[in-house]
């Protein structure tokens, strides 16, 4: 509820500010206020309803929701970026202002100067939009962790993979590029961690799922997280299944007799999660554990894993949110930490959420090469 009452806070100061830099400094009519007032509620609250387009007959398998979808979302990373922009040139302004002695050039309120930059802050702010758009659905980057162990028999190569986050209109194309980002890595186990799916398992949803049966290596695994509990998760758990994945839920299992066992737990914000009935079975085995959230790393018990795979964050998706997301986990955000001998690596995942857009946060997928120690 804290985190809710923040973003409306957020959203309608936000608002408020690109309302006034649009409208208070020149004449304009009501009309002109008021689809400015109108595109940035449209905007900014663009999944609520678009949620509720979803709720008419018929109309989420049509490819004209999915244009609106697109749109919808699209606008409200536009107008993120531009209320960042518009907020990054005032204090600028002001800094100006002062600096040069208060000369009127830099009069905070010469309405020609800022009528002219809202012009440039427009312009400016498609420009990162089209670079974050971009930036998106480009093929995911990949991070390579090594590690030897005594522990471990036999040389195994994991690739792990998260936040793909499937749904009615997400392209075709772009679930093609992550399939083959992962393949291309020729895994013998991939470990999905999580938000691979974020909608209902519609007839038009499911076709796109099922691209998932091309990823290719001896067995896939699972953990859920939080947009799978959103979206029907004990369903999602039979689709996985039904493609011959292995859903971890607070369970675990031992990979052949290569000395490694991978555990997995559900979003700890959605579900309990229940580490020691995960790893009940390992025995003395190199612990991996996937699990959505970050977050709890911090108060893991060590002893229990030796390395945890998370996603989530996306790795902020959108500069300059990396601070307030890294915040909101625990400080963890992206990248590999260590912790009392224990490892954690955050992926900022495959695919996005919300606005289709990335900026400073591109897209990754991890390959694990697992050595026994000489």
């Amino acid at each position: 509820m804290i985190f809710f009452i923040g973003m409306l806070i957020v959203i309608f100061s936000a608002m408020g500010v690109v309302y006034k830099a649009f409208t208070a400094y020149m004449p304009t009519s009501i009309f002109f206020k008021l689809f400015v007032l109108f595109m940035l509620y449209m905007s900014w609250f663009a999944p609520v309803w678009l949620r509720w387009l979803q709720k008419i007959p018929n109309i989420i398998n049509n490819d004209i929701y999915d244009a609106v979808y697109k749109l919808g979302y699209f606008m409200m990373g536009f107008v993120l970026i531009l209320s960042i922009v518009i907020i990054a040139r005032d204090i600028l302004w002001y800094v100006l202002y002062f600096i040069s002695g208060k000369q009127s050039f830099f009069n905070p309120d010469n309405a020609h100067h800022i009528n002219i930059t809202n012009i440039w802050a427009i312009a400016l702010s498609l420009l990162f939009s089209c670079y974050g758009v971009f930036e998106a659905h480009k093929t995911p980057v990949v991070k390579e962790l090594f590690i030897q162990d005594a522990r471990i028999t036999q040389p195994l190569k994991f690739v792990v993979a998260s936040d793909f986050h499937i749904n009615r209109s997400t392209p075709k194309t772009h679930i093609q590029k992550m399939i083959n980002a992962v393949n291309a890595q020729n895994p013998d186990y991939i470990l999905l961690v999580g938000d691979i799916i974020d909608d209902k398992p519609t007839e038009k949803v499911l076709k796109k799922f099922k691209m998932l049966s091309a990823l290719k290596a001896k067995k896939i695994y699972i953990s859920l997280g939080n947009h799978e509990y959103y979206n029907k998760p004990y369903t999602w758990m039979i689709e996985f299944a039904k493609l011959g994945f292995e859903v971890l839920q607070n369970s675990g299992e031992q990979i052949e007799n290569t000395g490694v066992y991978v555990a997995g737990v559900p979003d700890t914000g959605s579900s309990s999660a229940n580490y020691k009935r995960a790893f009940q079975i390992a025995g003395d085995s190199y612990k991996i554990l996937l699990s959505h959230s970050p977050a709890d790393f911090k108060e893991l018990d060590k002893n229990l894993v030796d390395i945890q795979f998370s996603g989530h964050t996306h790795g902020g998706q959108i500069f300059p949110f990396q601070f307030i997301t890294k915040k909101a986990n625990n400080g963890y955000l992206s990248g590999l930490y260590e912790k009392d001998g224990a490892k954690l690596f955050v992926l900022k995942g495959a695919g996005y959420w919300g606005p289709p857009m990335r900026i400073l946060a591109e897209p990754d997928i991890a390959v694990l090469t697992l050595e026994p120690k000489k």
